[in-house]
């Protein structure tokens, strides 16, 4: 109730300050679906599927993942660090089920990878990530979740071809028509040998 009293006060007085303010809340905690068609593919087999997966994991950051699709848990840690650290709960393990990822929220093709990681668990399937390097619960809770962001881009980006350049498709192209020259010219000489062998006899 506080906050509410206060935030109507901040929205009459300092109307620019609350927008800025409402506007960076909305932005920490957005969560940008991928698109239906893309969660459902199992792999990717046209180059269009690559281009729309290579343009999602361009765009896909940290708080994008949303948060009900994780655990957290804290407990004591055991690395150095003094007695601080064995006495506050300052190490955070994040558990992601991936049954209740897979096809919500995470695009099917990127499972095959992603069981693959260091971090998956089979029992139940999933992603277990823990952090006790910093002092603090909230620096190991960052930690974690920008791991498994980047575990997450990393298995995507062992599916996702990028797109031939135009540039590329130029040189393969050059290329072959090269090899074909070659062809037509070697063929000519063993003709015109042939030829010159017929008419001696």
């Amino acid at each position: 109730m506080r906050f509410t009293i206060w935030s109507l006060t901040l929205t009459r007085s300092f109307r620019h300050k609350a927008l800025t303010i409402k506007q960076f809340t909305t932005s920490l905690n957005r969560f940008a679906k991928p698109p239906t068609t893309l969660l459902s593919l199992s792999s990717l087999v046209e180059e269009s599927n690559h281009i729309q997966a290579r343009e999602w994991v361009n765009n896909f950051k940290v708080n994008d993942i949303p948060k009900e699709s994780y655990e957290i848990s804290r407990s004591r840690s055991s690395g150095p660090g003094g007695q601080h650290v064995n006495k506050t709960e300052s190490k955070v393990t994040l558990r992601l089920d991936l049954s209740k990822a897979k096809g919500n929220w995470l695009p099917n093709f990127i499972f095959k990878p992603l069981i693959k990681s260091p971090y998956y668990i089979s029992n139940p399937p999933s992603i277990l990530i823990t952090s006790q390097t910093s002092r603090t619960a909230s620096q190991n809770l960052s930690t974690v979740l920008n791991n498994l962001h980047q575990v997450i881009i990393q298995s995507a980006n062992q599916v996702i071809i990028n797109p031939t350049s135009i540039e590329q498709k130029n040189k393969v192209k050059n290329y072959i028509k090269k090899e074909n020259e070659k062809r037509i010219e070697l063929k000519k000489r063993n003709s015109a040998k042939k030829a010159s062998r017929r008419e001696v006899d």
